[in-house]
């Protein structure tokens, strides 16, 4: 069982899929169970590169108390 680790440009449009095709707020958990399934990884850690992400103005993220951690989504 391999597990591709992707460059950084095809880790995001893949983060991107994942968030649009979800059509609600995701949390960090959640996208990584998302790359596992397709048996890719990102470049750095899930939270470091989503939040480097987020930096950039990509997507966007905050801390969610509900969820217990931090969610992501997409600006439409």
């Amino acid at each position: 069982m391999t597990i591709k680790r992707m460059e950084v440009n095809e880790a995001e449009e893949l983060v991107l899929q994942i968030l649009k095709g979800a059509g609600r707020p995701l949390t960090t958990r959640e996208i990584q169970a998302e790359t596992e399934k397709r048996r890719v990884r990102c470049p750095d850690s899930t939270v470091v590169f989503l939040n480097r992400l987020r930096t950039k103005g990509v997507i966007r993220g905050e801390r969610s108390r509900e969820r217990r951690g931090w969610i992501w989504w997409v600006e439409s």
